[in-house]
């Protein structure tokens, strides 16, 4: 009986059980539930709290369960062993009971062990039960301060731009009832500030005429308005109908007599224009259907979700990389979004008919200008292009085709191409995004270029960047979406430049959607000046380096200095589904004449973003994550063959002229497109990767 007593005899272990047991629970402290709000949330909430059992006490009482199931074990084992050697033992034998004792011993202890660590583990639960609610509790409490905070800032803004605006007008009626009471003083020259002296021509009658000095003039400037304050007045008159606008700009001099180079640089443009009408007149087969004008969808009703709630716990992160639930989106591409630049592009048609290298360049600046239209009201997200997504966009009706495939996908670049016969435009939609908590911030990276060929020969290249965009207004419940910065819209062929500025939106209403800039030469002279707003009116008058008035055109004398309209947005009908424009609309038709003609990889066979504009939101989401899930395993496979992703349709050079990287485009899609329209290949033998 030795190997039995030897077992038995760690019966020691089981005494120890009860000392770990009592370790177990002096560590586990129940949590207090009466503390006040104030000493919770307080900066001394720490000395408040009551920690669980530690991890050690946790480990120990394991492992002292472990070995009373050791000792059980043993003592199985030691009783078979005397049972074989004494078959002949009975229940009421001492050696029996004694077994019997240690057993119940031992599974009483290890039933306290387990006990202990049901509470340890039920403790350590509670706690952070407590610390997880206690967090949601001072999150809470922090949303709602910054919503309030926001709140207000948004009440006191409005306050601050109503007493602004009143201040204005008291101002300018001061400055009226002064000036109307000033004695009239001789005429001065008037200097320009960024040019040489220049003199106004006078006619008889005016010789004599005499001016008033105005009230900045007599008051040192002390209330004169800023410059921005000059501007925005101007404008204002503008819209007030106080300032007379004519619709186009006023014709140019009569050009000089032609001679026979400048004939023949002319008969040579009108040569190449034709030309490439004809080229690009190849892809209009599939759209003889014309443009869509509505969606089937006649109202939008989406599942209505907090866009503050899905946020709050994304701050500071890039927005490209955000999944946000496809309730959020509209049914369009971010693709799309690059193509709804064409929206005005009758803006650079009427540019190549101006024979003055500035006002082709006043044109050229507001189509620049235009591309923010239709970002009013556009809050909600469109979808992320898949690497190698393309679209195609061709309006027999306008004369141009466009075309875009996205190259890289983190960072999410799109390479796009338009043409037409008078103008050539391309770029890469590069943006950098960030969530900043009151405001999703769009930073874009990339250049844009635009060659443009004047009728009277010849070719420019301009080139400028688009300015940030911004979703303000999300913490109140009100997003609204801003656009600011300054862009510069460059004409490397002659030198000249347009400085616009997009002003953020302040305290006051008047402020918003403003943009205003000047057309200098090369020589750094003031030419035009350019003014409005960007979601509704662009005007722009000569102002050759001194403040002309504003008069109307006569028909003996073209009003040069006459402010004159350069751009109007497009009507917003109301009730279009998503908020789109009637533009966008047209972006996702696909009518049975084009389904075959386009590439597999073009965004109207995308399923998730069909199911979106057709109102299956559930089938949308369903989709969204399975071509996304789609698109995580084909870059797993190229990193597992030490591939890289190689664009079809474009490369990246670097520019002639400016030096900079861009994507080239080889016009290899519209030769492809050209023969499976002609029956002579099929898009299954262009080895594109199926990514639908």
């Amino acid at each position: 009986m030795s190997h039995f007593g030897s077992s038995v005899g760690d019966q020691a272990s089981m005494q120890d059980a009860d000392s770990i047991r009592g370790l177990s629970r002096s560590n586990t402290v129940a949590i207090e539930g009466d503390m006040d709000d104030d000493e919770e949330y307080g900066d001394d909430a720490s000395s408040h709290e009551i920690h669980p059992a530690n991890k050690d006490a946790f480990s120990i009482t394991a492992q002292s369960a472990k070995l009373q199931l050791d000792l059980l074990e043993q003592v199985a084992a030691a009783l078979k062993t005397e049972t074989e050697k004494n078959p002949e033992m009975t229940v009421s034998h001492p050696t029996i009971r004694q077994v019997a004792a240690t057993y119940d011993t031992a599974v009483g202890n290890l039933k306290g062990l387990l006990m202990d660590l049901l509470r340890i583990s039920r403790d350590h639960e509670a706690y952070w039960q407590y610390r997880l609610e206690r967090e949601q509790n001072i999150r809470r409490l922090w949303e709602d301060s910054m919503a309030r905070v926001a709140e207000e800032q948004e009440v006191l803004e409005n306050r601050i731009g109503e007493s602004e605006d009143k201040r204005k007008r008291t101002k300018r009626a001061l400055k009226e009832a002064l000036e109307g009471n000033l004695p009239e003083a001789s005429p001065e020259p008037v200097e320009s500030g960024v040019g040489p002296m220049l003199e106004l021509p006078r006619d008889s009658s005016a010789t004599n005429r005499s001016r008033r000095p105005t009230i900045a003039q007599l008051t040192n400037n002390e209330v004169s308005d800023d410059d921005s304050e000059v501007e925005e007045e101007f404008f204002d008159a503008v819209d007030a109908g106080e300032v007379e606008v004519v619709d186009t700009m006023p014709p140019a001099s009569p050009p000089a007599a032609m001679g026979e180079k400048d004939l023949g640089a002319a008969a040579k443009a009108n040569s190449e224009e034709d030309a490439k009408a004809l080229e690009i007149a190849k892809s209009y087969k599939g759209y003889e259907d014309g443009i869509r004008k509505r969606l089937k969808l006649d109202a939008d009703n989406r599942p209505k979700v907090s866009l503050w709630g899905i946020l709050k716990s994304m701050i500071g992160k890039d927005m490209t990389k955000m999944t946000l639930p496809v309730s959020f989106n509209e049914p369009t591409s971010l693709l799309y979004r690059v193509v709804e630049d064409m929206e005005y592009t009758d803006l650079l048609n009427v540019a190549a008919e101006r024979t003055d290298s500035t006002e082709r360049l006043v044109y050229v600046a507001g189509f620049a200008a235009s591309e923010y239209a239709s970002t009013i009201g556009r809050v909600a997200k469109p979808f992320n292009p898949l690497l190698g997504e393309t679209y195609e966009y061709v309006r027999p009706d306008l004369g141009y085709r466009f075309f875009i495939e996205q190259v890289t996908h983190h960072p999410p670049i799109g390479a796009a191409y338009a043409e037409s016969p008078r103008w050539d435009y391309y770029g890469e939609s590069a943006v950098k995004s960030k969530f900043y908590g009151k405001s999703f911030e769009f930073n874009p990276l990339g250049t844009w270029f635009l060659h443009l060929r004047p009728a009277s020969g010849g070719e420019e290249l301009y080139t400028w960047k688009k300015v940030t965009s911004s979703v303000v207004g999300i913490i109140t419940g009100n997003p609204t979406v801003d656009n600011y910065g300054p862009m510069e819209v460059k004409n490397w062929t002659t030198g000249e430049v347009c400085y616009l500025d997009f002003k953020a939106k302040g305290w006051k209403a008047s402020s918003a959607y403003q943009v205003a800039g000047r057309v200098v030469d090369k020589q750094g002279r003031t030419r035009w000046s350019i003014g409005g707003r960007w979601n509704d009116k662009i005007y722009a008058r000569f102002t050759p380096g001194y403040e002309a008035s504003v008069e109307p055109p006569t028909a003996e004398k073209p009003g040069k200095d006459q402010a004159f309209l350069i751009w109007e947005a497009h009507p917003r009908p109301t009730g279009i589904p998503f908020n789109l424009t009637p533009f966008a609309v047209t972006l996702n038709a696909i009518p049975d004449r084009l389904r075959p003609l386009v590439a597999p990889t073009d965004t109207r066979l995308r399923p998730d973003q069909r199911a979106m504009e057709e109102g299956e939101y559930d089938f949308a989401a369903v989709e969204k994550n399975r071509v996304e899930e789609g698109q995580r395993a084909r870059r797993r496979a190229r990193e597992a063959r030490g591939e890289e992703f190689v664009p079809r349709w474009f490369r990246k050079a670097r520019h002639p002229v400016t030096g900079e990287e861009y994507w080239d485009f080889r016009q290899e899609y519209w030769r492809v497109r050209e023969e499976v329209a002609e029956g002579r290949t099929t898009w299954d033998q262009q080895g594109l990767e199926e990514i639908y």
